[in-house]
């Protein structure tokens, strides 16, 4: 029987609210449950739930960290072999959430979502298998649920006091990029193929940081480290990232993870902050995700006059705030095999633009090499140099169209004459 359009969409919408309602009541009987039920449903989850939420495991859901020399194929051919490292744990808020972290994909932020990526599956056909795993009910009573006890304030506050000092002890211990004894991070810089960043903000080197890892690694002595200040959007310190290197700088230090991000306080996220690289203000704003990444973006775009950011991660690329200033952003994201920076680049500009901001993507215009994890900007500066990076058609196609937004916003005569140069 023919039926109005209508009826369709009534039909269409009180489907979504059952299947919404459904979701709901799944969200409520699983929370405390979901590691004996992702422990149930994905083969090889249960070494990272035994482990916890502070060490890392061999990846279950793509497989890789399993300690064997892997290959990293350079754009110019170049071969670079090293050790895959373990890189997968669960969160926090693990069983209340199924919140799994890995670089592989940093979209597994619940447990719907950890099966979706395992089995590339869709949302509805996830659930499925959680309804299927429960017995084909939505109730979850006969599945053990965990409850961790809630900190008092008191411990709260003696947690956060002690974080407090750690940062403040290590940030105090730094050096400005220019300084003599920071001479292995602007070696660091330079192995990375990069042009000087001694006027770089946020960014400092110290000499002698601790590196320790949950057992059975412990404590394996003291590195140089680059240390970069994450801030959230008002100015606020909130945490430190460490990159741990060798005594001369010109390689990372040789420790199963040589970037670490140190904790925070109760009452501040790394989520929505970045590490300003530039602190000036411009209606353009260049946001990059890694470091290095960052840093060759930013030589690209120096004599423009646009400061640029960044986010450490394609995690807090997707979360960065941007600031009331910035009209125009451009973000440098990576190109990774798990399609983490594509699509953190894309939810980016998606967001900046329902903001009323102008926004566009640049990621390396280059296929990801052979064995290779991902392309960023510092490997396409360091293969193909600033100069011809800079001459790059999507660069200069966006440059110019820069040029013809600031025109229309009423920049002044000498911004335009830069995008001109």
């Amino acid at each position: 029987m023919y039926q109005s359009e209508e009826a369709i969409r009534r039909k269409r919408e009180e489907n979504y609210n059952r299947e919404k309602q459904i979701t709901e009541e799944l969200l409520r009987n699983l929370k405390g449950r979901w590691g004996a039920v992702l422990g149930g449903i994905i083969p090889g989850m249960q070494d990272a739930i035994s482990a916890g939420p502070r060490k890392k495991v061999k990846c279950p859901i793509n497989h890789h960290g399993d300690g064997r020399p892997t290959k990293k194929v350079l754009p110019d051919g170049r071969v670079i072999v090293k050790k895959s490292e373990p890189d997968f744990r669960i969160g926090k808020d693990f069983e209340d959430t199924g919140h799994c972290i890995c670089t592989c994909d940093n979209t597994m932020a619940n447990g719907f979502r950890v099966i979706m990526v395992y089995y590339g599956c869709t949302f509805m056909e996830a659930k499925q298998k959680v309804i299927d795993f429960l017995g084909g009910s939505l109730i979850a009573d006969h599945v053990k649920k965990v409850v961790r006890p809630e900190p008092s304030p008191e411990e709260i506050a003696r947690a956060d006091a002690k974080i407090r000092d750690r940062l403040k002890w290590m940030w105090e211990g730094t050096f400005d990029p220019n300084h003599p004894r920071s001479e292995p991070m602007r070696n660091w810089i330079e192995s990375r193929g990069l042009p000087d960043c001694s006027d770089i903000k946020n960014v400092r080197f110290h000499p002698s940081l601790r590196y320790v890892d949950p057992k059975p690694v412990g404590d394996l002595g003291k590195f140089p480290a680059q240390v970069a200040l994450l801030e959230d959007i008002d100015g606020r310190p909130v945490t430190l990232h460490r990159t741990y290197l060798k005594p001369d700088g010109r390689g990372k230090a040789d420790v199963p993870k040589a970037r670490k991000q140190e904790t925070h306080v109760s009452d501040r996220a790394p989520a929505g902050c970045a590490v300003r690289l530039d602190t000036f203000q411009f209606p353009v704003l260049g946001i990059g995700e890694g470091l290095e990444s960052s840093y060759a973006a930013r030589a690209m775009i120096r004599e423009l006059g646009i400061p640029l950011w960044s986010t450490l991660d394609a995690g807090l690329m997707r979360h960065v705030v941007l600031p009331d200033w910035a009209k125009v952003i451009i973000v440098f994201g990576d190109r990774d095999r798990g399609m983490a920076g594509q699509v953190a680049t894309y939810e980016l500009v998606e967001r900046a633009r329902k903001e009323g901001r102008r926004a566009t993507g640049l990621l390396p215009p280059f296929a990801i090499p052979e064995e290779a994890k991902s392309i960023d900007w510092d490997d396409v500066v360091r293969v193909m140099g600033l100069e011809a990076a800079k001459r790059l058609p999507i660069y200069l196609q966006w440059k110019m169209k820069l040029r013809q937004v600031l025109r229309e916003m009423g920049q002044p005569i000498e911004a335009l004459e830069r995008m001109a140069a």
